[in-house]
């Protein structure tokens, strides 16, 4: 009898792969997760189930509390993403498919496109899903159908949840989070009421009595820093009306200004501002002034509504005498050449720019433009040393840095020129391409148009049906339209810049000094511009001058 071969006997074993598992939980912001969907239990329920896989080991937990899953713009989410495009995870596992995502479509294409492409492995646990063992298109249909009623889920507690808003604001019930400084929130038979809290409120009626008397809103913020009082989100994370500690900052004219213009102070809640984010797109859109919601005497002021209404006439009275003396319409503002570029070089913060106007004897009327530190006027210990610099003794400290950046590095105007003219070639091809997809849209409209109309005669949709859906393909084709004059207009604008900047950019290679400096040149010259104390100026190029070098070798 023939002897068989040892080596045939013991076939070599295949190694095996062991998977990096990124386990992914969410908690949603609607409040229709179970008690047993906590993240702490997702996670456990995934470290269980990996836990009893030979072939995985955790790299990474990825959580989203108080995210939708109608939409995958969650930062824990995108951080999971990021590492497996890094390529260290090649495998997801979640305790659901509604953990990962409610919109069935875009679910669907992560884990039937995106992540195979990326050759991820996809688990939910509870699901009984593993895309490594998917068994055929049955099991896909399953996983599709899963995906909808996810989404469908999540529609319908969207549609409950505004319609329990809608109950409470008729009620006069408080929908907010955090309550206005000098309020605490509290339940009373179902319902959200503001209560007065003693110490806080004392605060408010102070900042009322010293408007009122004449106090500037900047001498309040002084008072308000002398005797310590804490700001609202400072009190609202200590508990601490006044802080008795080194960190004690001053309030910002903003929230001085939000106090004294409240109607909450005088018992009237204004709510509905905003109307809910759509379920898939989760985008906050503005209301209507006339569909807000206000409901008056729901809780107890703290200013009278006499009171109130003298606070709203006095600044009613500053803006018209402001508007009437600074004479604006006369002589408009002119373009903010450095807004977004420059900086305070000794603490950091972003310059703003202040304006005076002047009148003089001749009847001629000017602005006069410079740029502060926003952290000058601190009177805490934020406060800067304070950088200012007139917008003309800037204009001309850039324009001789960028002589004598040009002239060392052997800059020609053609380098600039070219260089200037790519830029704007990649912007019009941006833009035109933005034309081509709205005219396709266009198309497409036409097309849906004349099938509607033949559906129509052949009896399939009566009149109203038909008069309805031509109503919104002529809306549809008039916002596609404005948005193609929208875009043409600003193609016309770039050749029209274009050459504004070729022709500035020349004359200050030469060193003419001619041309006019605008802020689309600046956007294009300078990333970053920090001024010092001295009139000092320092800057950093958007280019380097290696692209000069390399703009040469072509």
């Amino acid at each position: 009898m023939a002897r068989t071969s040892r080596k045939r006997q013991e076939a070599p074993k295949r190694p095996v792969k062991i998977y990096h598992v990124g386990i992914y939980a969410r908690l949603s912001v609607d409040g229709g997760d179970r008690k047993n969907e906590s993240i702490e239990t997702q996670v456990e329920i995934v470290e269980s189930y990996v836990g009893r896989q030979d072939d995985m080991v955790i790299y990474g937990i990825y959580t989203d509390i108080g995210k939708t899953g109608t939409n995958f713009e969650r930062e824990g989410f995108e951080r999971m993403m990021r590492d497996v495009r890094s390529r260290k995870i090649d495998c997801i596992v979640v305790k659901d498919l509604s953990r990962f995502g409610r919109n069935h479509i875009e679910t669907g294409n992560y884990i039937e496109k995106i992540l195979p492409f990326m050759g991820v492995r996809f688990i939910a646990v509870t699901d009984n899903f593993d895309s490594m063992v998917l068994s055929g298109q049955g099991e896909a249909i399953g996983v599709n159908l899963k995906n909808l009623i996810n989404e469908m889920y999540a529609r319908d507690i969207s549609v409950k949840v505004k319609a329990g808003k809608r109950a409470k604001l008729e009620q006069g019930s408080y929908i907010g989070g955090i309550p206005a400084y000098g309020y605490r929130a509290e339940w009373v038979d179902g319902k959200k009421c503001l209560f007065i809290e003693e110490t806080t409120s004392d605060i408010v009626k102070e900042i009322y009595d010293l408007f009122l008397s004449g106090t500037g809103i900047n001498d309040i913020i002084r008072w308000l820093y002398e005797n310590k009082v804490a700001r609202p989100t400072e009190y609202h994370k200590t508990g601490q009306v006044y802080c008795l500690e080194e960190g004690l900052q001053q309030w910002s004219r903003k929230t001085v200004k939000q106090i004294l213009t409240n109607p909450v102070y005088m018992g009237c809640l204004i709510q509905g501002c905003t109307g809910g984010k759509d379920s898939r797109m989760r985008r906050r859109d503005e209301v209507d002034p006339g569909d807000w919601s206000v409901k008056e005497h729901t809780h107890e002021a703290i200013i009278s509504e006499e009171l109130f209404q003298e606070v709203a006439e006095k600044f009613e009275k500053s803006d018209v005498h402001r508007n009437r003396n600074g004479d604006s319409n006369r002589v408009p503002l002119e373009e903010d050449l450095f807004k977004d570029v420059l900086y305070c070089g000794k603490c950091g913060s972003k310059m703003k720019r202040i304006t005076v106007y002047k009148e003089f004897k001749s009847k001629d009327r000017v602005r006069t433009y410079s740029y502060i530190c926003p952290r000058s006027d601190r009177i805490d210990s934020y406060k800067c040393p304070g950088n200012r610099i007139t917008m003309v003794v800037l204009t001309e400290i850039v324009k001789e840095t960028v002589r004598q950046e040009f002239m060392l590095s052997g800059i020609r105007p053609k380098d600039l020129v070219e260089m200037n003219n790519r830029e704007t070639e990649k912007l019009k091809v941006g833009w035109n391409r933005q034309l081509a997809a709205i005219e396709k849209k266009t198309e497409g409209i036409t097309k849906s148009g004349s099938e509607q109309y033949l559906k129509y005669r052949a009896g399939e949709i009566n009149v109203e049906e038909f008069k309805r859906m031509k109503e919104e393909n002529d809306n549809k084709a008039d916002s596609l339209q404005e948005e193609y004059r929208t875009i043409a207009e600003k193609l016309r604008g770039i050749e029209a810049e274009t050459i504004k900047k070729n022709h500035f950019l020349r004359a200050l290679v030469k060193g003419r000094g001619k041309g006019e400096l605008t802020a689309e040149v600046v956007r294009t010259l300078f990333e970053r511009i920090e001024v010092y104390p001295g009139k000092r100026v320092e800057v950093v190029f958007a280019f380097r001058r290696v692209d000069f070098r390399c703009l040469r070798s072509r």
